[in-house]
């Protein structure tokens, strides 16, 4: 059921824009659900590099210590086999990760720590810990480097760390500064952790020791951590709260929906992508400065993780074994007019025009789909005053000798 309502009715205002761009875009977003052949919870999923074939995704019947499940696809995600257990229960899972189409592992509750090497055929157990209450986060920076958080039975978190492909995995004892919930590589040797009091805490030695960078309130959590490159980040709060950082974590700027729980966190280039409860997904053109809600799903489950294929669909999965695959997620593609020269973009104060033809009108939406710009111009090139706009990413349309255009713009 919907947590908040009235919050849901004023962010689907968001969805407006949304229409807009399908209206007067060349491609238009696809999102489509497929037969996962579960109703478990599916808590993580992962797209060995370079596929646009291959992903898996692993999970639990319960939220708590129950049967496990790991799933496959060949075909881009269109459709799904169950390839662990084949017979019998398992454990469940938590983190699922493969480094080549071939190789990966799988982490859950207990001492569960699995490794196959054929592509899912066969599984055998990892070395690791011995006191696992579950793991919380497995991550791998490259096929050599890897890194493994869990909670132990006895007195908190534990981390484990590799640096020959899964091999052996060392467990490391500076870990009081560690948060516990989530991880993220930034680069090989720079990791961030985040957790119970809306802790983040970074690493600079690959994980063998820890800094707390930053706390906020003592009865909130931070659920998820992603970081594009060393500088860029995003990390999810408690009622909705997105954080990014441009500095390695230095400092962190703040988007709230008010209710939202963020648990699928991403990066292509400057665009960030974020879902979770309701199945609903935000989305960020420009490294978090503005959001908008760019997917309002069903509000019976929530997403967990959204993964890349090379050709940059995507696969989203979630709980009642939910996949949803995407296409045409990235960037809005402009219907274009040829000749046609907007500058600067960004911008603070005007938009400068420059066609090849007449301009005929310029119509400039905001997110909540409200036109706040409507010029007649009739000329081949104008100046727009944007200077009265408030902060954040516009549509703007342009008729040009009868063929309209379709522009992001974003107002600094």
């Amino acid at each position: 059921m919907k947590q908040n309502s009235i919050k849901k009715t004023l962010l689907n205002f968001g969805m407006v824009l949304l229409a807009l761009m399908t209206l007067f875009t060349s491609q238009a977003q696809t999102w489509d659900y497929k037969d996962s052949g579960t109703d478990f919870i599916l808590l993580d999923l992962s797209i060995p590099p370079g596929q646009n074939n291959v992903a898996y995704a692993a999970g639990s019947l319960y939220t708590v210590d129950s049967e496990g499940i790991i799933i496959k696809t060949i075909d881009g995600g269109e459709t799904w086999e169950t390839i662990y257990p084949l017979s019998g229960t398992v454990p469940s899972f938590t983190k699922i990760e493969f480094v080549t189409p071939l190789k990966g592992f799988a982490v859950g509750w207990g001492n569960t720590f699995l490794i196959t090497e054929d592509g899912g055929a066969t599984w055998q157990d990892v070395a690791a810990g011995n006191n696992v209450y579950y793991y919380t986060s497995l991550n791998f920076y490259n096929e050599d480097i890897g890194f493994a958080v869990a909670l132990n039975n006895t007195s908190g978190a534990d981390s484990y760390r590799t640096n020959d492909g899964g091999a052996t995995w060392i467990e490391e004892t500076n870990t009081s500064e560690m948060s516990e919930f989530a991880a993220a590589y930034a680069d090989e040797t720079t990791l961030f952790t985040v957790g119970k009091e809306q802790r983040i805490s970074k690493s600079l030695d690959g994980g063998e020791s820890w800094t707390e960078i930053s706390q906020g309130a003592n009865a909130m959590y931070n659920f998820r951590v992603f970081f594009r490159d060393v500088d860029n980040g995003i990390v999810s709060s408690e009622d909705g709260t997105l954080l990014t950082t441009h500095d390695s974590g230095i400092s962190w700027d703040s988007f709230s929906t008010g209710y939202h729980n963020f648990y699928a966190l991403n990066y292509k280039g400057n665009e960030v992508f974020a879902g979770g409860t309701d199945q609903d997904v935000f989305y960020s053109p420009d490294n978090g400065s503005t959001w908008n809600m760019i997917y309002d799903g069903p509000p019976t489950s929530t997403f967990y993780q959204i993964e890349f294929f090379a050709d940059d669909s995507a696969l989203i999965c979630g709980s009642g074994g939910i996949i949803l695959k995407v296409t045409d997620i990235l960037g809005l593609s402009n219907n274009t007019i040829e000749g046609f020269k907007y500058y600067p973009n960004p911008t603070t104060n005007v938009i400068n025009l420059n066609a090849k033809e007449n301009i005929e009108n310029v119509a400039i939406f905001n997110v909540l789909g409200q036109k706040v710009v409507n010029q007649n111009i009739n000329a081949a090139s104008t100046q727009i005053d944007v200077n009265h706009l408030t902060a954040g990413t516009y549509i703007m349309m342009v008729k040009v000798d009868g063929i309209t255009g379709t522009y992001k713009i974003v107002k600094e």
